[in-house]
């Protein structure tokens, strides 16, 4: 099944269509200012006196409305102001064209008709009537003010011709805003792809948390139960009750955090965990007695140090299980304070050790709750064994 995606709004500050208008806006005023200014000192210089004080002040308001223009593209006035600036200067100039130069073609002011009916449809991109008006008023202006004093048809016809070049100019916008619209419906498609993909990877990243973690704690009771070693003394049997309270608390927990919080289920983002705390609970095993070196107390962010304190306790769970042995040793060394810097976790026993590389891949109890747990808190996990020789994990963690 197949979501549409919309694109992000015409308004919003990031879209490919915002940036090109604030662009078109720019450009289309520096090159109206760029046309006007030579052309309409150009005209004044070439008018004959009988015509110069009208060509003067039809000049100086060209020059005041470019002055406008330019301040206006820091602090924009609404888009009614700018267009009746526009529509004013165009019917002066149009209109006055018999006060302003003897010919019946007054180049400059067909010059400010024409760059003004093309560039206004690009300074107001959002608002094409109003643009339409201010073009439609150039060309009635600049005709009626051919008429006045000539009645040639080749004049008349440069009105259409101002038509036809605002007409040119819509399409062009509306083609390249079309381009624009493409690529924002493109980014946002993007953007919910991965965001789906990022949803996705943290509820993978969650149901293998889940597995680990009840891997780490119901299946292991339940394991020592049905093998015997929970029951078997007195300190056993204390034991068991605490740890499947423990166990139903941790599961509770972890079931009841929103799936996209990621492997961090048990302590909200950014929280911490005291590491030597959860060592000091997880290395309680009915079977096995841990002799430990731990400091005081050790602060690390909550997914690292759960997935050492996971790891520390299905690694205890397998030497009470396989190594044949009643004792381990478990010591932290802290780089850099610990805290914003590092530390090593090490496990050892001298019992019966194994082949890690013989280890079945069904099995979670290295692989998952081990390895990959800590690979996904941005760790390693490494576990030296060979037969014989006893066995050493080694959790590994740089803040």
């Amino acid at each position: 099944m197949t979501t549409a995606v919309a694109a992000p709004r015409h308004g919003d500050l990031r879209t490919t269509e915002h940036s090109l208008n604030r662009a078109f806006q720019r450009y289309a005023v520096w090159v109206r200012v760029l046309v006007v200014l030579p052309c309409a000192g150009i005209g004044v210089m070439v008018t004959p006196d009988p015509y110069l004080p009208a060509a003067i002040a039809v000049g100086a308001l060209a020059l005041i409305w470019c002055g406008f223009s330019l301040r206006w593209l820091r602090q924009r006035p609404p888009e009614p102001v700018v267009a009746a600036a526009a529509a004013l200067v165009v019917l002066v100039a149009g209109l006055t064209q018999q006060w302003t130069g003897p010919d019946s073609f007054n180049g400059w002011a067909f010059a400010i008709a024409s760059i003004t009916a093309i560039g206004i449809q690009y300074e107001l991109p959002n608002r094409p009537w109003l643009a339409l008006a201010v073009s439609v008023t150039a060309a009635i202006a600049y005709t009626a003010g051919t008429a006045l004093p000539s009645t040639k048809p080749d004049d008349l016809l440069l009105g259409v011709r101002l038509l036809a070049e605002t007409g040119l100019s819509r399409l062009a916008y509306v083609v390249i805003r079309s381009r624009a619209r493409a690529a924002d419906r493109s980014i946002a498609r993007a953007a919910e792809q991965r965001k789906a993909a990022s949803v996705a990877a943290a509820r993978r990243a969650a149901e293998r948390e889940y597995l680990a973690t009840l891997h780490d704690t119901a299946s292991a009771t339940l394991l020592m139960v049905s093998l015997g070693v929970a029951g078997t003394n007195e300190r056993s049997r204390a034991w068991l009750p605490e740890r499947a309270g423990k166990d139903v608390a941790i599961l509770t927990a972890l079931t009841s955090a929103p799936a996209e919080r990621g492997p961090a289920t048990l302590g909200s983002p950014g929280a911490e965990v005291d590491l030597v705390a959860l060592l000091a609970d997880a290395i309680e095993h009915p079977a096995l007695a841990v002799e430990h070196r731990l400091p005081p107390s050790l602060l690390l962010p909550a997914t690292p140090g759960l997935a050492i304190a996971h790891g520390v306790a299905e690694a205890i769970s397998n030497v009470a299980r396989h190594a044949s042995v009643r004792t381990a040793t478990l010591r932290v060394d802290s780089i850099v304070g610990g805290h914003g810097g590092g530390l090593v976790v090490e496990l050892a026993d001298e019992g019966r050790g194994f082949d890690p590389n013989a280890v079945a891949e069904h099995r979670r109890g290295l692989a998952g709750s081990i390895v990959g747990r800590m690979a996904a808190a941005g760790g390693s996990a490494e576990i030296e064994s060979a037969p014989g020789e006893g066995t050493t994990v080694r959790w590994s963690w740089h803040g």
